[in-house]
């Protein structure tokens, strides 16, 4: 070696260099070869005054006099390292000085890097175990935030820090919620508990994209606030913030490590940390499915057991009341009690019935409006006359405002009718006896609003949306002493919005009562095209026969009619009708569809194809109500298609009319 020449630094100086920050540490030839990635010479410490005092003198007391560093590159041409040759006395180095510390620079650079790879393989299996791990335990039905806790306590290992914390979105309330967190202050939990919308973490949630913030003490939104001191007294530095997104891009939550370092976590750190933030996303999925299918199963039960309630209560007294018929031996006002008894508990089963295949047919896109034209006040009237008995019972003061001009509209008339009798039916129940119920139809840019309002017991702020939805009801413990099957309110939004209107709930809290508001649009519609409703015309006497695999339908309806002076006879399968047919010679037949054996479509088409077979009325008279149900029917030669159980008025308007002229009704 050469003149002055040291194989190694003194100990002391090495000791020195070891325990100076960072940034002192790169001040002199050393640092100067790694920043600019090229040798750098100092051939006279004592005077050469580019280097800074401290270097200089740290030099001199350890006799360093000259220098020489050579950077030791890494991959891509990065700086890793440099070899530094000292002198004892001012001079440069010679050629072969100069070899040996490109070789060494050369040697260094090797070494360093195998070191980095062998840490980043240590590093790879360490993750690769964790997620191995955590993998297996998420397949199973494990706890969800024990679950969420090993996640993030992976994500801080792997990322080599201890503090950070998991968030969950609220769409509502549009913030985050600290659900799990690990070596955070208690302080800074509770200042972001529900915050965290503003900062970093909601920085990256707004935009659905991880954030790194590599120095928390340069983060505008936290300068000069209360949460950067509470961030700085927990030692944090630098956070990573990365969104937990659902397969369809919901935001769910964050991920979120906090380190006591500037700068953050490495690239492969954030690799294996996206991976984490898909188990923890399809972890929070998971959860929030089994909460729907939670919460839909207790909806079911206690939907069924409300079925089961509302189903006898009207059973019970028609029980009753039959009983009391057979007791009243001539008493005419005990059986007219007994009789308007079980014409209305028939009416609300009806009803019950009715709105449980509305729902079913509303679920399975099978619902279609028969659009015609017609007149507000008509409809109004009718769903009044539908709730006239509730009214009457509760002694309620019902105040009608329309106004002074017809309103015509297009729509549904039955549809519409059955929901201003839900909505006027909703007020009954919910308003303790003789209260106030208001209907007002108000006419305002094309469209009218019709305004249900009560005095009655009032929706608590957080249901008034929910109401609308299947089998939710405002208090369980009032309803089922009210009566109803909480889809009421469900069918009245699906009817409006499928006449291309809205419904609106407005109330000021319990005790204050509540309104109801729907918008239907105004279409054009003549006046003199608009439908009213006909008085009931008078049947003439027609010999009718009645069909029905149920006995007990078919010999009641028979009865009922010879009641209205029509001839009767029944027959109780296909086969029997075609008989009777050929026998009697009926005016009219009433047929039910659904026979074992023949069924009413094929016992119809055979009439039809008889001598004078088709100069019969055929009426279905079936539980299938649905437009296909109609069509088929049509199809299979039926003059008109009736739905179980029959108002006798609308059988009579029926029979009164020349349907082999008329058509299909």
């Amino acid at each position: 070696m050469g003149e002055g020449y040291s194989s190694h630094f003194p100990p002391s100086f090495a000791a020195a260099i070891r325990g100076l920050p960072i940034g002192e540490a790169l001040i002199g030839t050393c640092g100067a070869a790694i920043y600019q990635g090229r040798p750098v010479m100092c051939a006279d410490v004592e005077h050469s005054m580019e280097w800074a005092a401290p270097w200089r003198a740290l030099c001199l007391d350890n006799g360093i006099r000259g220098c020489y560093s050579y950077p030791a590159m890494g991959p891509g041409g990065k700086a890793v390292g440099s070899f530094f040759l000292c002198f004892s006395e001012a001079r440069e180095p010679d050629d072969w000085e100069r070899r040996v510390a490109e070789f060494g620079a050369l040697a260094a650079g090797i070494v360093v890097e195998r070191d980095r790879a062998a840490a980043r393989l240590r590093n790879e299996v360490f993750a690769l175990a964790r997620l191995q791990e955590l993998s297996a335990e998420l397949v199973g039905p494990g706890e969800f935030e024990p679950l969420l806790k090993k996640i993030l306590a992976a994500a801080a290992d792997i990322s080599g820090t201890d503090k950070g914390n998991i968030q969950i979105f609220d769409p509502v309330k549009k913030t985050l919620r600290i659900v799990v967190h690990q070596g955070l202050g208690a302080r800074l939990v509770a200042h972001f508990l529900e915050d965290g919308w503003d900062a970093s973490c909601g920085e990256a949630a707004k935009q659905v994209q991880r954030l790194v913030v590599p120095d928390v003490e340069k983060l505008e939104g936290l300068q000069g606030t209360l949460g950067l001191e509470i961030v700085v007294e927990d030692e944090i530095r630098s956070i990573q913030c990365t969104p937990l997104v659902s397969r369809d891009g919901r935001l769910l939550g964050m991920l979120n490590n906090h380190y006591r370092w500037a700068g953050g976590p490495t690239p492969e750190a954030l690799r294996y940390i996206d991976l984490l933030a898909r188990q923890a996303a399809e972890l929070i999925e998971r959860h929030h499915r089994e909460l729907e299918r939670a919460q839909e199963r207790r909806r079911k039960d206690e939907f069924l057991a409300m079925l089961a309630h509302e189903l006898r209560n009207p059973l019970a007294p028609l029980r009753n009341m039959l009983e009391v018929q057979k007791r009243a031996e001539g008493d005419a006002a005990l059986t007219r009690k007994a009789r308007d008894v079980m014409e209305r508990q028939l009416l609300q089963l009806v009803r019950l019935v009715d709105d449980l295949l509305d729902v079913n047919r509303i679920t399975r896109g099978k619902l279609e409006l028969r659009q015609q034209p017609l007149l507000l006040e008509s409809v109004i009237q009718q769903a009044i006359d539908v709730c006239r008995p509730v009214l009457d019972q509760q002694r309620h003061r019902l105040h009608v405002v329309l106004p002074d001009l017809p309103v015509s509209l297009v729509g549904d008339a039955a549809r519409l009718t059955q929901v201003f009798g839900n909505l006027l039916t909703n007020a009954c129940k919910y308003t303790p006896s003789g209260g106030d119920i208001e209907v007002r139809a108000v006419v305002a840019d094309g469209s009218v609003e019709v305004v249900v309002k009560d005095n009655g017991l009032g929706i608590p702020a957080g249901q008034l949306d929910e109401i609308f939805e299947m089998f939710t009801q405002v208090d369980r413990t009032l309803e089922r002493a009210q009566g109803g099957l909480g889809i009421g309110l469900m069918l009245v939004r699906q009817l409006v919005q499928m006449h291309g209107g809205t419904v609106q709930a407005h109330s000021d809290g319990l005790g204050e009562g509540s309104e109801f508001r729907v918008q239907l649009p105004l279409k054009v519609a003549l006046a003199e095209s608009v439908q009213t409703q006909a008085p009931a015309a008078s049947a003439l006497s027609r010999r009718i026969l009645v069909v029905d695999d149920n006995e007990d339908v078919a010999q009641s309806l028979a009865t009922l009619l010879e009641l209205e002076g029509h001839e009767t006879r029944s027959a109780y399968d296909g086969a029997e009708a075609l008989k009777a047919t050929e026998q009697w010679h009926p005016e009219v037949i009433l047929m039910d569809i659904g026979m074992p054996g023949m069924s009413g479509h094929e016992a119809c088409r055979r009439i039809r194809q008889r001598d004078g077979g088709q100069q019969v009325t055929i009426i279905a008279l079936t539980g299938w109500g649905q437009d296909g149900d109609r069509e088929h029917s049509k199809q299979s030669g039926f003059d008109a298609h009736l739905v179980k159980p029959v108002d006798i008025a609308d059988l009579q308007m029926v029979l009164s009319s020349n349907m082999r002229q008329d058509g299909l009704p």
